[in-house]
């Protein structure tokens, strides 16, 4: 009973605090958060039953992430709370956000448990083994530099960046309608006897894209369809490139593949003249019904409408929708990579790879960049 008191307690104090930090419009309050974390988490390691060089090597993994934090807070912590309404509040949750981090790395760290901590009501305790950080250091050196890699990514522009584009989504109503043109229905129409689908696969280096690669750990995160070589015909859910609402868009080569390091590779699927028209006729409905990009869905893997989608599931749902599905998966937990790991069967051919300095290509290069 007092257990689960004590449990009940702790979560109300966090909830508290968290309510506490998002009324606040201070950027201060958030690094006092992040100093008391570390002063929790400090005591909590002092006693601990560990070694003295065990102590020492937690201690300072707690100090290197509390002063991250706090360079954070002040470089764009303090930028987005000076910002509008929703960017205000946006920059908050980050802020709120930032404060579990040096608890959820705890575990990736340190693996011995131990209950004999006068923590022990919180549940068994880990504590960090000196001969188990041996055993373990090359895959701690791992897991660091891509701690490192992470904080590259979740710059200060790119968080900014993303923030500022955030207003212009939605992931329960349409917002894109009719943003195909008819010009564009023609195109992939001259393209129905090709008797292929193009798969193009995309490492955009954009904002997002750094972002959502935190979380699959792969480099390419944004898949298109094709329904022609040329790539005339390129279409997916994005965010529309602050040109057009994010949802149902068409893309070309020049846009995929605009910044630095960025990289395409194309692939070709088996597919017959009704295939690629079921697939079309499909795009058109949603381009006439509406749209929106499925930002939630790329966390918590939900689908609120049938048209709100992102990428690699819309891509996959064409595709099972025209019997051209070569592998089974639910379509809101598809990843781009998916498309070419889960190719078992060999279905794919791959036609050509465009890298940033080939992105003058013209349409005849590409087309015979690779013979097939």
């Amino acid at each position: 009973m007092k257990r689960k008191l004590f449990i009940l307690l702790t979560f109300l104090i966090i909830f508290l605090a968290c309510a506490a930090l998002f009324l606040s419009s201070s950027y201060v309050v958030f690094i006092l958060a992040y100093v008391f974390s570390f002063i929790f988490l400090f005591c909590y390691t002092i006693f601990s039953a560990s070694t003295i060089l065990e102590k020492i090597a937690q201690a300072i993994v707690y100090a290197l992430i509390m002063v991250s934090q706090i360079l954070f807070d002040i470089f764009v912590i303090r930028t987005l709370l000076k910002e509008s309404n929703t960017i205000c509040s946006l920059g908050k949750i980050l802020g709120i956000l930032l404060i579990f981090i040096p608890f959820f790395i705890k575990p990736i760290f340190f693996f011995k448990k131990n209950s004999s901590s006068p923590f022990a009501i919180l549940g068994e305790c880990t504590a960090l083994s000196y001969s188990q950080l041996l055993h373990d250091k090359e895959e701690i050196f791992y897991r660091m530099d891509k701690l490192a890699a992470a904080g590259r990514k979740l710059s200060k522009s790119n968080i900014q960046e993303i923030i500022h584009d955030l207003p212009r989504h939605s992931s329960f109503s349409y917002i894109n309608n009719g943003n195909l043109t008819e010009n564009y229905f023609e195109e992939a129409t001259d393209s129905l006897h090709d008797g292929y689908i193009y798969l193009v696969i995309t490492k955009s280096k954009s904002a997002s894209s750094e972002i959502i690669g935190l979380f699959t750990n792969k480099q390419y995160n944004h898949v298109s369809l094709s329904f022609d070589r040329e790539l005339h015909t390129i279409i997916s859910y994005n965010g529309g490139e602050k040109i057009a609402p994010p949802g149902l868009n068409s893309e070309v080569i020049e846009q995929l593949t605009k910044r630095d390091g960025a990289s395409v590779i194309v692939y070709r699927l088996l597919a017959t003249y009704e295939q690629k028209r079921i697939i079309l006729d499909k795009i058109r409905k949603i381009n006439n019904e509406g749209s929106a990009y499925n930002l939630l869905g790329l966390v918590l893997k939900v689908t609120p409408q049938p048209n709100i989608m992102f990428c690699s599931q819309f891509v996959y749902t064409m595709l099972e929708l025209a019997g051209l599905n070569y592998f089974e998966k639910n379509a809101a937990h598809v990843t781009p990579t998916d498309f070419i790991e889960l190719d078992y069967y060999r279905k794919l051919d791959f036609v050509c790879r465009i890298d940033l300095n080939k992105s003058n290509f013209s349409n005849e290069e590409i087309e015979h960049e690779k013979d097939i």
